[in-house]
């Protein structure tokens, strides 16, 4: 894995620690959220990352909760969605309360991360400006069909 100078643990409690740990409220803000029995430092969530700080004018925030969604426990993970929701709302308001705009604000999440995304705004004063959801649909029959869905709203 590639390491990043800038990486830090935020606690949204303190949103004017953001400045300290190199956040720019001029940069466009970008939340990258994955599924189940993912990481924030494995593919796909890796390509998506890269993809964001190759641009130099994101502030890249990635969530994880791996600790919450771990195999085979499908149904813990279902139902600590509504937690991780819950604190990554936490994070979002104190990127606003430190200066960051919600129309320059992303949430990306991949599978279970992507209703993440969506569930949010359930905990916003404001409601978000733009959620991307991505998945993979995998469908065994006589042949290996692989449907990826992008969604952005």
């Amino acid at each position: 894995m590639k390491e990043y100078p800038h990486k830090h643990f935020i606690d949204p409690r303190y949103p004017e620690l953001l400045h300290d740990f190199g956040w720019k409220n001029t940069r466009k803000n970008v939340l990258i959220i994955h599924g189940f029995n993912g990481t924030y430092s494995k593919t796909p969530m890796t390509f998506i990352r890269d993809a964001y700080l190759s641009r130099k004018d994101y502030n890249v925030f990635m969530v994880d909760w791996s600790v919450l969604t771990r195999f085979p426990c499908y149904l813990s993970a279902l139902s600590n969605m509504k937690k991780t929701a819950q604190c990554t709302a936490q994070l979002y308001s104190a990127i606003t309360q430190a200066g960051g705009l919600a129309k320059m604000t992303t949430c990306v999440g991949h599978s279970l991360g992507a209703h993440i995304c969506g569930m949010i705004s359930n905990h916003l004063t404001e409601k978000q400006y733009k959620i991307v959801g991505e998945f993979f649909l995998i469908y065994r029959a006589k042949f290996d069909i692989i449907l990826f869905l992008q969604q952005s709203y």
